[in-house]
Formats: C-alpha cells, sequence, structure tokens
C-alpha cells in the first residue's frame, strides 16, 4: 500500500474515491483508516507551512533577521516556557524608569561649520516706549537662537561676453576663446550637469524628474539633453574610474557581489535585457563592474590574468574557478545563517537553536571592531574564542543534518552550511578576511536604490557609465570625501586641462590631502559610513 492514496499536494478526488471503494470491498478497514489519517495530517502539514509562508510575505512590518525580534514576531512551538520566564523576570528586575526632568543635556548644538546669517527680530515700534515713564528705551542686547534652515536653489542665466579686439590701424582682429566646458557650445553650464549627475547617482533622483522640478520653476529642459550631458560629464571622469579600478585590482583581499542591472536593448525582442554589475573592495578601494552577463568571464575580466587570489564573495558556482587557479574564496557567515532564519520564521525551533549556536561569531567580531584591533589582534582573537564556537557549530551540524529531510527549510539551510563549511572557517587563519560578505552588499545599495527610481540603463555603454560614476562616488564616501563637492572640484580641474600624467593626484586619497575642506565632518562621517558586522544575535545566557 502506498503511503496515501492522492498526492497531498495536488489530490485527485476520483482516483481516491475508487481507491476508496476499492478498500471496502476488499473489507480492508484498518488500512482504509490509517491512509486516511495519514492523507489528512500531511495536508495538514502542508497547510500550515503554506500558512505560515503567506503571513511571512504579507505582514506590514519590515523583515528583521536580528533573534529578538523574530522571537516576538513569531509564536514558535517547540520554545520552552523557561526563556519566555526568564525574559519576564529580566523585565521584572529592572529598575523604575526615572526622569529626565533637571538632568536633560538641553538640546544640541548646531553644526559649527555652517556659516552663520543674522536675522534681526526687533520689538515693535508700539512697545519700544516705557510702560512706566514713556520714555525712549535703548537697546541692550540681544538672545541669540538658532535653528537650520536652507536657501532654496535658483536657476540663473549665464551671460558671457566673450571680448573682440580690433586694431584701429589696420584689419587685425582677436576675439577671446570660449572656455572649456563639458559640453562644449551647451547651452547647460557646468555647474547644473555636475548637480544633475550628483542628483541622480547619488540621490537617486532620475533625470525625467528633475526636468519635471525646472518645470515647476518655469524652465523648458528636456530630458534628452540634460541626459546626454550627463553622459558627457561622466566620460569626462571615466578615467578616473579606470584609475580607480586599477588600485581596486591591485593586491590586497578583494571581495566581490553583484546585482542584475536592467538594458534597454531595441535589438532585443522584449527591448530588455538584463546586465550585472559586480561591487569589488579592496581596502578603501570600490569598484562596480558592468558586464552583459554575470558568468563566471566577467569576473575573469575583473580580475585579468592574477586568479591565484583571494576573493571574499557568498556561495555562488561563478567563482569556483578562483579555487581551481589555487586561490581561496572565504564565505559569508551572514548567508549561512540566512537559512536558519527564514526556518526560524516558519516555526522551527532547532534553527533558532542554530542562530543561537551562531550568534557568537558576531559578538566576537563586534568585540574585535570595538577593541581596534589590527589583522594580527583578530587573528589571535579568532583562534582563541571563535574556534571553540567553529566547533560547537559543527558538532549541530553533524547531529542535526543526517536527521533532517533535505528539502525542508532546516535542511537546506544544513546543506548550505555543510557545503560552505571549508570556505566559512577560511577567517580563523587569517585576520584581513572578514566574517560576512556584507560590506559588499551594502555598496550594491547605492545601485539597487537608483535602479529603484531610474529603473533602466541605455545599451551596454549605459551600464558602463553607471558603473564608472558609482565607482567614483563610492570610493569618495570610504574616504570620508563628500562625493558632491568632489565632483564639482575635480570635474572644473579636469574641463580646465589637469594633465594626464597627474591623474593619480585626482584620486579621492591624494585630493583630500590636498583640499582637506571636502572632507565629511566628523558627525557627518560618522552618521554616514557603514557600521561593522552588527552583534545580529545575542548569545544564550
Amino acid at each position: 500500500m502506498k503511503d496515501t492514496p492522492t498526492s497531498p499536494y495536488v489530490p485527485d478526488l476520483d482516483q481516491l474515491r475508487a481507491w476508496i471503494e476499492q478498500m471496502v470491498a476488499a473489507m480492508r478497514f484498518v488500512e482504509l483508516v490509517v491512509a486516511i489519517i495519514h492523507l489528512i495530517s500531511r495536508m495538514r502539514d502542508i497547510n500550515a507551512e503554506l500558512t505560515k509562508r503567506v503571513a511571512q510575505l504579507t505582514r506590514e512590518r519590515p523583515r528583521s533577521e536580528t533573534l529578538e525580534r523574530l522571537e516576538r514576531q513569531l509564536t514558535l512551538p517547540g520554545l520552552d516556557s523557561t526563556r519566555s520566564q526568564a525574559k519576564k523576570k529580566k523585565t521584572d528586575a529592572r529598575e523604575p524608569k526615572k526622569s529626565r526632568r533637571g538632568v536633560h543635556p538641553g538640546r544640541g548644538a548646531l553644526p559649527a561649520h555652517l556659516p552663520r546669517v543674522q536675522v534681526k527680530n526687533p520689538v515693535p515700534e508700539d512697545q519700544r516706549r516705557c510702560p512706566i515713564c514713556g520714555g525712549e528705551m535703548t537697546v541692550v542686547g540681544h538672545s541669540i537662537c538658532e535653528r537650520l534652515t536652507v536657501i532654496p536653489a535658483r536657476i540663473i542665466v549665464e551671460q558671457r561676453l566673450d571680448e573682440t579686439l580690433a586694431c584701429p590701424r589696420d584689419d587685425a582682429i582677436v576675439s577671446a576663446a570660449p572656455p572649456p566646458a563639458i559640453v562644449e557650445r551647451g547651452k547647460l553650464g557646468d555647474a547644473l550637469i555636475i548637480e544633475a549627475t550628483c542628483d541622480k547617482y547619488i540621490e537617486y533622483l532620475p533625470i525625467e524628474r528633475q526636468c519635471r522640478r525646472w518645470a515647476r520653476a518655469g524652465i523648458d529642459l528636456a530630458p534628452q539633453t540634460l541626459g546626454r550631458s550627463v553622459a558627457a560629464h561622466i566620460d569626462l571622469l571615466m578615467p578616473i574610474a579606470r584609475g580607480i579600478t586599477e588600485r581596486t585590482r591591485a593586491p590586497g583581499l578583494l571581495g566581490t557581489d553583484a546585482t542584475g542591472i536592467p538594458i534597454l536593448d531595441p535589438s532585443t525582442e522584449s527591448g530588455i535585457r538584463t546586465g550585472a554589475i559586480w561591487a569589488w573592495t579592496n581596502a578603501r578601494w570600490v569598484t562596480f563592474f558592468y558586464s552583459p552577463s554575470g558568468d563566471s568571464d566577467s569576473v575573469r575580466r575583473f580580475l585579468g590574468d592574477d586568479l591565484c587570489r583571494t576573493v571574499q564573495c557568498d556561495g555562488t558556482s561563478v567563482t569556483t574557478f578562483i579555487e581551481r587557479a589555487g586561490g581561496k574564496r572565504p564565505g559569508c557567515w551572514s548567508h549561512a545563517r540566512r537559512g536558519f532564519v527564514e526556518a526560524a520564521r516558519l516555526g522551527d525551533a532547532i534553527a533558532v537553536d542554530a542562530l543561537h549556536t551562531i550568534a557568537p561569531l558576531f559578538a566576537i567580531e563586534k568585540a574585535a571592531t570595538l577593541a581596534g584591533d589590527n589583522a594580527e589582534a583578530r587573528r589571535k582573537r579568532r583562534l582563541e574564542h571563535s574556534q571553540p564556537v567553529l566547533d560547537r557549530i559543527r558538532a549541530f551540524l553533524d547531529e542535526h543534518r543526517a536527521t533532517t529531510p533535505p528539502k525542508t527549510p532546516l535542511g537546506r539551510a544544513l546543506g548550505y552550511l555543510h557545503r560552505q563549511w571549508n570556505r566559512l572557517v577560511l577567517f580563523v587563519e587569517d585576520g584581513n578576511i572578514e566574517l560576512t560578505n556584507n560590506r559588499r552588499e551594502r555598496e550594491l545599495r547605492k545601485l539597487v536604490l537608483g535602479r529603484k527610481n531610474w529603473l533602466f540603463a541605455w545599451d551596454d555603454i549605459g551600464g558602463v557609465r553607471t558603473a564608472a560614476i558609482l565607482t567614483i562616488i563610492a570610493t569618495c564616501i570610504t574616504h570620508d570625501i563628500d562625493p558632491r563637492a568632489y565632483l564639482h572640484l575635480v570635474t572644473r580641474l579636469i574641463v580646465e586641462g589637469w594633465p594626464q600624467k597627474r591623474l593619480r593626484d585626482l584620486f579621492p586619497d591624494r585630493i583630500l590631502a590636498a583640499h582637506p575642506e571636502l572632507a565629511v565632518s566628523e558627525t557627518r562621517s560618522l552618521a554616514a559610513a557603514p557600521a561593522p558586522d552588527a552583534l545580529l544575535l545575542a548569545p544564550r545566557a
């Protein structure tokens, strides 16, 4: 007898009815009841799993991978009550909230680097005489109240007066040559073009939306004109992007991740195809590399002939050729734990235990970051503290992998951890290797957020230009440079004829030494800098 008389996923009622009639005619009632109960139980389990998945996909709150929020969002049937009781006791043991009245430090000071513009607020004329004697009162001082405001941008028409000289004694005439510009004889000034580039690739504002903004101010600016001007600006900066790419390829720990980018291509049947952009990092250098496809050849084109490198990435098979060439490919523990997060969201208590087991790895990395460890100190810390955690994770993996069906969410998470184990443990032997590949994912947000707004790139040249400008912007940010100010300065220098042999002096690291005013202030730098691998999971007490 089969386990079930019909498929629990797509039950065939005619087949089920015929089978029941056959079992009744054969007087096999015990087998009939057992099979029906088994079928109903299986359908119940499938329905419960699908219900949880639908609830997960349709819930309004943002998805979170932190264990504390995960446990608040779910009711896990396998969790013991002692954990909730311990949390309740911990909450009850807290001291009552103290009032901040009398100890509040007051409103924080506004940024000191901003210019101060004084706006006088005089006492009205009918109140300037003494209410007692009627005499004119004199000014004894002012109380200062500061608040942030903004002066709205305004667009102007720049009239350039090109001087012409003529000799009164003969026919000699000399005219001033027009100054160099991003677009020669164009109708748009350099400052407007640079701002349009920054608005699109830093603030994610599409060209069409920028033109609509100017249209509300009474300025008719065609998107094609502004778009071609932005493209010319990026082409002007292309040598800097190529130089940053070469610096990223230099010796050091490489990390990479990729995402797709829609490409408008009239030659295709649908008019749209998908290209790939790889985000590569090497210390404080970031490169976005475009390829028409995200295959292994695109990775080879970036790496060149030097394939024996250490490249940190996720578990994709696209980069396995690096290991065959003698290189190393450290894994990502965020990807390793993500499968357990998904299983925990579906109510698997074993997955929650796995998350608790993995959690100390992130706590150890957090401690190393706060202590300011260098590569050697981090390696020693990992050998002392992370290696025992890895031993416990390996024991957990061996214990549960043998008894967990491989096609369940927990089974898939355990399978990924097993297949990637040799790559996931490489971080212990090298302090330069990161625990996760999260930095590359954070870099790709610059593309993903823009992609959601401007939607497409025009043909492969559009993908190349997008990668080039994002390369410059991302490297500026990692060097704590205001990318908007950098683009204004460097564009002006290139337009005015900066020598090609001194191109290296325009790279973010050197331009910051020559122009310290481009540095992001300390407050803004702390707010904008990517945080280290956060303590996503607190270790079990």
